[in-house]
């Protein structure tokens, strides 16, 4: 009997010890995906901010600083048909970075003193009415620059387009008088400083010349681009990798929740039919169409993904890990993108088409999508 009991004995910690063993191994095994997950997206954050934020807002800059010398230097018909051109080129670049408004762009009100519309033509007609001598009185100057600088409806993308557009196209350069060329290069002006605040803000690469607009202009900021790529690290304000992760998710629903129910849910319901972006140059179905770009190249992994996708993407992480989730956000992707560039054009003359109910549908789908994959990144 006290054999029989001492085998008994060494069977159940046998036992025991095999079950703690087991238990380790699945400690271990959870430890294990946890650090490979945090190891991948790690990379994606870095990719985030080096392949896809910076490139767009470098590639803004340049384009704002094009457009500044084009206005600066309007004289046919021919020079207001390029600064129109250059125009459209960088608001482009700026819809394209709606995705990842996080950061400067709100921190600073940049998105805001940059993107605000309608442009208040009343207050505009006021400062043109109370001087006269505008383009030749620096007085004047220094103080309608000061309300350009510190403004939001009388100046940005807006005031630009209201002063080289008319019902879709370029203006008569006969109609544009040098008040108005003034106001408009001032208006250009500060929107080329707000790119420069951006790139340097992001620890992008800036010229000397561009280094003391910013000295000038006594702008200081963290380096953002440095705070997400050490998400998770002492001194980030991402206590985790995922959470860095999570935020390129979060930046594109805020936009596409924008676009659906604002931008074009406010004037296609009836809400607010003066709520329309991008009115004089007839460009607000190309703004929408870039700001589902901006929140594919987040996913995808770089500035030029809108389909494919890199290895080190989202996308790629959610191919391997949630195929069914990954497999709905990118064919919503594509309905989205489908049915925001076939709705009925000018948006200025048709903002209550069907086909505006259509894309606000399929935009609202690809949030959805979007919302699911973001789950299961947070729940693994």
């Amino acid at each position: 009997m006290k054999q029989k009991a001492l085998l008994a004995i060494a069977a159940m910690l046998a036992a025991s010890v095999s079950f703690t063993a087991c238990g380790d191994d699945g400690d271990n095994n959870n430890e294990n995906e946890q650090t490979a997950k945090e190891s991948f997206l790690a990379t994606t954050n870095k990719d985030m901010v080096n392949n896809t934020i910076l490139p767009i807002y470098t590639n803004l800059m340049n384009a704002n600083a094009q457009l500044v010398d084009a206005i600066g230097e309007m004289e046919t018909q021919a020079d207001v048909v390029e600064a129109c051109n250059l125009w459209k080129k960088a608001r482009q670049y700026w819809e394209q970075s709606e995705s990842f408004l996080y950061g400067p762009a709100t921190d600073f009100g940049i998105d805001p003193h940059t993107d605000t519309w309608p442009f208040d033509r009343a207050a505009f007609d006021n400062y043109i009415s109370r001087y006269p001598d505008l383009a030749e009185d620096e007085d004047a100057q220094a103080i309608v620059a000061e309300a350009i600088a510190t403004g939001q409806s009388l100046t940005g993308f807006h005031a630009v387009e209201y002063l080289l557009f008319r019902e879709g196209q370029p203006r008569q350069i006969a109609d544009i008088t040098d008040n108005e060329a003034w106001f408009c290069l001032a208006a250009a002006q500060d929107l080329y400083l707000a790119s420069v605040k951006l790139v340097s803000a992001w620890g992008g690469n800036l010229n000397e010349e561009q280094e003391e607009i910013l000295e000038e202009a006594e702008f200081e900021s963290r380096n953002y681009g440095e705070n997400f790529i050490n998400a998770g690290k002492a001194g980030s304000t991402y206590s985790t990798i995922t959470l860095a992760s999570v935020q390129i998710l979060e930046g594109c629903q805020d936009i596409l929740d924008e676009v659906a129910h604002s931008k074009i849910g406010h004037p296609y319901t009836g809400e607010d039919r003066n709520y329309i972006e991008s009115p004089h140059a007839y460009n607000s179905i190309q703004d929408f169409s870039d700001n589902v770009l901006s929140c594919a190249f987040a996913v995808n992994g770089g500035a030029d993904k809108s389909t494919s996708y890199t290895a080190t993407s989202l996308m790629a992480y959610a191919m391997s890990h949630y195929a069914k989730e990954a497999a709905e956000v990118k064919a919503a992707f594509e309905t989205a993108l489908l049915k925001v560039n076939s709705m009925r054009r000018p948006f200025a003359l048709y903002y209550q088409d069907p086909s505006a109910g259509d894309a606000i549908e399929a935009i609202d789908a690809l949030d959805d999508a979007i919302d699911a994959l973001k789950k299961k990144l947070q729940e693994s």
